[in-house]
């Protein structure tokens, strides 16, 4: 019998550090929603932390394949390549390809080495309100 072809179904995984701060988790949650708000490729956008709270990283990824993702874009909501961002983050990752064989994933630069980020701080810095 052949392979079942599925449909691309392309994801967005923001993942944070995780606070002890609920309100800083929160705001986390809140981005992902206003992220998923806006016209992009993406059908699911979420949310998930490294440590300290939920959902956790294996738990957000599981979540989106099990909704149908089969393209999982991973964005790491950090400002600098800290341990995290140079170790667990493709150690994660190497384990979701292990563990999802089927699924493509893509881990991104730190939002930190984005290619905008320069600009953006300009533009943040000089608005006056």
């Amino acid at each position: 019998m052949g392979e079942i072809s599925r449909d691309l179904m392309k994801a967005l995984l923001i993942i944070a550090h995780g606070s002890r701060k609920q309100s800083s988790n929160d705001e986390v949650a809140q981005l992902a929603t206003a992220v998923a708000s806006q016209e992009s490729g993406f059908e699911l956008i979420e949310h998930a932390f490294l440590e300290l709270t939920s959902p956790k990283v294996p738990d957000g990824i599981q979540s989106l394949i099990s909704q149908g993702a089969t393209d999982v874009v991973i964005l790491p909501y950090f400002l600098a390549a800290g341990f995290h961002v140079a170790d667990d983050l493709p150690k994660l990752l190497s384990d979701a390809q292990d563990q999802y064989p089927d699924v493509r994933f893509k881990l991104l630069k730190h939002l930190g080495a984005a290619d905008r980020m320069p600009n953006w701080i300009i533009q943040q810095s000089e608005q006056t309100g």
